[in-house]
């Protein structure tokens, strides 16, 4: 029996005989791993894994078992067939491997699934036997007497779901459908793609629809047909499954499965389409967030929680977004830093984001911060609006316009409103005081060192007894007065999908109630911010 006969059996006599002493250190392994540690060493998975990617993932599951000592346990069958086993019962495997992905999107939408990867691209032909003896080209030819069709069903496999949906408004499927009721019927219907390829393999049918991986798996002719082309392109994807009680370790198989330099060759080698911008494997990856300092309250114990739960290690840089900049600019110059460029960068707004973007995805706005006025608890200097910040008796304090992005913005406001040089005057009391970031001048306001700062909404919300106790607001209600905060993705960042789904963390309902909490307006949602 081949290693890979041996995942689908049970242990061998020899296993048993020591399984006492083994499933002890088994369990010992399991309660002192931590994700601050390499990947997972021992232990099961459960895979759900569409029947068409059977080949290629026993080759995967083989590689990982015997690089990091845990089996994965495939369970195969239809795409449809195991999202109703995983509906039945939510607790019976770690992963779901589907072969198109509404069936992991559906099963998000039921909370059967919590993370999704891609994983491959395959699409729909039809396969024939060897020199096409039917003369068949297309759909079309299906329909015609006497030839015989076998179809996967679109009840319980995914290749008959994305066929019916390509051939509707033709007529075809429903005919097709009509002739497997008739009692001579020459049109099968089965419940996975490998029964339809193995149908013509063997002589039992003329032609079948099938994706083209399994086609030439099977050894059969392919027919590119005309009426399914590349609107039947699919994406193969896993999801993590939300019950597991394995999420990590699932997670770290899941980039095992979907990494270029593991399971992308074992899928290539296979004949699907391997994903153009495949995560590269890393063990334990390091990555580096640049974020803009205020947005520290929002997503600080998201970063971590993500982290944790994905076995990863995340540096997030908490800074100016001037800084940020001027850094990501040094670094592509040549400029040797204790940091490799962001993976991720969370601009403090859309300007700082701009002067970057030539090295990073499209951008997603996420949120919007308003600038506010911040005095003393009691207002004991009677600040009414922005045009105080020239009395030259206060004690004022603003963020560096060239370091911080707050900085930049109040720059451009207070000289469009005609106070720069006012603000600036040599013949001021106190001189005005710079920092890198807005919390910075709440804690100066806090201890007492300053009358009027403008800082962003959050900075004063960040911490519950800031309004309580220490600070108030007095709001400019300027149009000019707001930043907006995008997230983009590095270009050549080695992990684009992991920091793909940090995104999604972000966007998640859990991570708006924080932002909000702490004093940002919520616009991921909207077109235009």
């Amino acid at each position: 029996m081949t290693r890979l006969e041996a995942r689908r059996g049970f242990a061998s006599q020899a296993w048993i005989v020591v399984a006492g002493s083994l499933a002890a250190i088994a369990i010992l392994v399991l309660l002192l791993w931590q994700p601050g540690s390499k990947g997972p060493r021992g232990g099961e998975l459960v895979l759900y894994c569409a029947a068409g990617l059977l080949k290629p993932v026993e080759e995967i599951c083989a590689d990982y078992e015997e690089e990091f000592g845990v089996q994965v346990r495939i369970e195969p069958g239809g795409s449809g067939t195991l999202l109703s086993k995983l509906r039945v019962t939510p607790t019976a495997a770690d992963l779901y491997l589907a072969a198109e992905e509404s069936y992991l999107r559906e099963a998000r939408r039921h909370g059967l699934v919590a993370e999704i990867l891609p994983a491959a691209k395959q699409h729909l032909v039809i396969a024939v036997a060897k020199g096409n003896p039917q003369a068949i080209s297309d759909t079309a030819d299906l329909v015609r007497e006497p030839r015989t069709v076998v179809l996967p069903n679109p009840e319980l496999a995914a290749v008959g779901k994305v066929a019916q949906r390509a051939l509707a408004g033709t007529g075809q499927w429903e005919e097709l459908l009509a002739r497997s009721q008739q009692a001579s019927a020459k049109v099968s219907l089965v419940g996975t793609v490998n029964e339809a390829a193995q149908a013509v393999r063997i002589g039992a049918a003329d032609a079948a629809i099938v994706w083209d991986a399994t086609a030439r798996q099977f050894g059969l002719e392919i027919v590119e047909a005309p009426s399914l082309g590349e609107k039947t392109t699919e994406q193969v994807c896993v999801g993590i499954v939300a019950a597991s009680p394995r999420p990590t370790q699932a997670l770290h198989f899941a980039r095992y499965l979907t990494a270029r330099d593991r399971g992308q060759a074992a899928f290539q080698r296979h004949y699907l389409q391997p994903l153009a911008d495949a995560d590269v494997w890393e063990d334990r990856p390091s990555l580096v967030l640049m974020s803009g300092a205020m947005l520290k309250p929002a997503i600080d114990e998201l970063v971590k929680r993500f982290s944790q739960r994905e076995g990863v290690s995340i540096n997030t840089i908490y800074a100016g977004c001037g800084i940020h900049v001027a850094q990501m600019k040094a670094m592509k110059q040549g400029e040797k830093l204790p940091i490799h460029f962001p993976d991720a960068y969370f601009s403090c707004d859309v300007s700082f984001m701009k002067m970057v973007e030539q090295w990073f995805e499209a951008s997603k706005v996420i949120s919007r911060n308003d600038m506010v006025l911040a005095v003393p608890k009691g207002n004991p200097k009677q600040v009414r609006s922005i045009k105080d910040l020239a009395h030259p008796e206060l004690r004022v304090g603003l963020a560096h316009p060239v370091n911080s992005a707050l900085g930049a913005l109040t720059d451009e406001l207070v000289k469009k409103l005609g106070l720069h040089e006012k603000i600036y005057a040599s013949t001021r009391k106190h001189p005005v005081v710079h920092a890198d970031a807005g919390h910075v001048l709440v804690n100066q306001m806090r201890a007492g060192a300053l009358d009027l700062i403008v800082v962003y909404r959050s900075n004063v919300l960040s911490h519950s007894d800031n309004p309580d106790q220490f600070l108030e607001i007095v709001e400019m209600n300027l149009p000019e007065a707001i930043a907006i905060q995008p997230y983009a993705v590095a270009k050549d960042s080695p992990h684009k999908h992991l920091m793909g789904r940090l995104l999604e963390a972000i966007l998640s309902p859990e991570s708006e109630r924080r932002f909000r909490e702490v004093g940002f307006q919520w616009i991921a949602d909207k077109d235009n911010p």
